[in-house]
């Protein structure tokens, strides 16, 4: 018997007892939930419709439970892993791999994406989840689609329009770059340990050409951040605490009225009051 037969990576029992002989439990602090049901690893799999000549990475993998659905798949596979345990054990299932040990944080994104990474599967790590799709969505080279497993709640985020109680920087910031879909809602029983929310599948395609250009994002992205730190506000009140002047004939010209909220202003008018600032 193999030692992927006898640790089924769908079965509570298997990866239980997988677990065990590896003398590791889950740590919370690292966002270690086990993504156990073949259904939604299938259709994380699948969403990320990956092509015999396509390198993927994939973040996080763990016991290896979505990379042995990709590695068939894909013509290279790049995991990213911080648990000494896991890199050891991935080591010893799969060998046709690259696995990076390190924290995904401080991994050079950009760098692995113009080496020719253009998909991305990967049940991220939920506490840095947000920060890596800004990241690397704010890549040069970012890739063409990613097949994400995230909390649900910052999966509304992601993919909330505006006028949306969550519509706000993140869907704004990776808004610019992508398309962003809810694919699927996932229960807690789908994981092992089950955490405590319930999770989601999104997928980002690329667009074609971003909403806004390289020179213009990092103002872009100051004032987006700044305006939904006050959220709550009107848009007039807190251009005019920036000391920016006209307010009225400045937020005229974007076609945004002085009372809107930030959450109510689309990605296009952003851009557009973003130029005019400058």
């Amino acid at each position: 018997m193999s030692m992927s037969e006898e640790f089924k990576l769908t079965s509570p029992k298997g990866v239980r007892a997988l677990l065990e002989s590896l003398g590791h439990r889950p740590n919370k602090g690292l966002g270690q939930n086990y993504l156990i049901d073949a259904n939604i690893l299938n259709i994380i799999a699948n969403t990320a419709d990956i092509q015999p000549s396509e390198k993927v990475l994939e973040i996080g993998p763990g016991l290896g439970a979505l990379t042995e659905r990709i590695l068939p798949q894909a013509a290279a596979v790049t995991c990213i892993e911080k648990d000494p345990t896991m890199v050891k054990y991935l080591k010893t299932r799969f060998s046709d791999f690259t696995l990076i040990e390190s924290d995904a944080l401080d991994v050079d994104m950009n760098q692995l994406f113009a080496e020719g990474i253009t998909k991305v599967a990967a049940n991220l790590p939920y506490s840095v989840a947000s920060r890596l799709m800004v990241d690397i969505a704010e890549c040069e080279h970012r890739p063409e689609l990613m097949s994400l497993t995230i909390q649900k709640e910052v999966a509304d985020r992601l993919c909330a329009p505006s006028g949306d109680k969550h519509y706000g920087v993140l869907s704004v910031l990776t808004g610019v770059f992508y398309e962003n879909t809810l694919v699927k809602k996932i229960s807690p029983t789908c994981f092992l340990p089950p955490p405590k929310v319930w999770s989601a599948v999104v997928k980002m395609q690329r667009r074609e050409v971003p909403i806004i250009g390289n020179d213009m994002y990092p103002t872009f992205k100051k004032l987006v951040k700044h305006c939904f730190s006050q959220r709550r506000k009107q848009i007039g009140t807190i251009l005019k605490k920036m000391d920016i002047s006209p307010v009225d004939a400045i937020l005229s010209d974007a076609g945004i009225e002085h009372t809107e909220r930030p959450e109510k202003i689309e990605i296009e008018r952003w851009v557009g009051l973003a130029n005019i600032l400058s």
